[in-house]
């Protein structure tokens, strides 16, 4: 029998791509969950997944007073997945990678969670040119300084059924016989979407991890033309990838700011000046006795869909 099974869990920011991946892997280990969103339509269906009322959704926004205070009770583990890649007039990166994790390790305290899981980032830091960056780092340090039995998740780009990156390009590569490559040489170190779900799994399942920082990459380091290169070689087509200067995009990227859902953005840019892999001598997929997935495994299922 699992260690999590009947545990209460609390999710936060669980509709997203790694948030699903989250909720359908601790229902397999039996834990009961209690997800908060603002989107209940895009978890629904991960109710079957699971036994009748092992999952519960509440529709709601996390600002909203009480919502937390009322659902945090007798919560085994608090998992906080909030996150944004631009702002907008309603969440600015400060109020949701800064002000929020503290708010929730203050609630944690509170209540004596047992374990805080905090997503960040990989490479984040303070000293960073990116506000995305900066604000969190500083969420980090602020959770850390106020929950003693809090754990930092960082990875870096997530890959996975639907995730962001490759169907980006993909699509793009439908009608364009152009991709834009910014950024060319920056390395990642992508990590499956699963694998990432399962280190939670671990790190809820051991007491031994709280008050640190596990920085969770994949196997396999790729600078941002090689992955291109690859998606194209898995779909099997030809496109011509235009070498564009981060710094040069930062211009553009400052009026695309203004849009609803920009598709890049300056602060973005700043972003990709930087490499995007695990620090050695960090914690990580090793520690959690985890085998990273190779991207060439994966990848070809995940774009199955989209060949043409």
């Amino acid at each position: 029998m699992s260690f999590l099974r009947n545990k209460n869990i609390l999710i936060l920011g669980g509709s997203g791509f790694v948030g699903r991946s989250v909720i359908k892997n601790l229902l397999e280990q039996g834990s009961r969950l209690v997800v908060i969103t603002r989107n209940e339509n895009k978890i629904k269906t991960l109710k079957l997944s699971g036994e009748p009322g092992q999952l519960d959704i509440v529709s709601g926004n996390i600002f909203e007073e009480g919502i937390l205070e009322k659902n945090i009770i007798n919560k085994f583990a608090v998992i906080n997945l909030c996150g944004i890649l631009f702002e907008n007039e309603v969440n600015e990166f400060e109020k949701i990678h800064t002000f929020l994790p503290c708010y929730i390790s203050n609630f944690c305290k509170k209540f004596n969670i047992s374990k805080f899981v905090h997503v960040s980032a990989l490479g984040v830091s303070m000293s960073s040119k990116s506000l995305y960056s900066r604000t969190k780092s500083l969420g980090e340090e602020k959770v850390l300084k106020k929950f003693q039995k809090s754990i930092i998740l960082r990875p870096s780009l997530i890959f996975g059924n639907n995730d962001n990156f490759f169907r980006q390009f993909v699509q793009m590569s439908k009608f364009s016989p152009i991709l834009p490559l910014i950024g060319s040489t920056t390395k990642f170190q992508p990590i499956f979407v699963n694998d990432l779900a399962l280190s939670f799994i671990k790190l809820l399942q051991d007491d031994n991890n709280l008050h640190k920082i596990y920085e969770i990459g994949g196997p396999k380091v790729y600078t941002f033309e090689q992955l291109l290169l690859l998606m194209l070689k898995t779909l099997n087509k030809r496109r011509y990838l235009f070498k564009l200067n981060p710094k040069l995009m930062m211009i553009p990227g400052y009026f695309l700011n203004f849009l609803p859902k920009p598709p890049f953005t300056a602060d973005q840019m700043k972003l990709l000046l930087k490499d995007n892999i695990v620090n050695a001598g960090m914690p990580g997929l090793k520690e959690l006795n985890l085998k990273p997935t190779a991207l060439e495994v994966v990848l070809p299922k995940i774009l199955k869909y989209y060949k043409t």
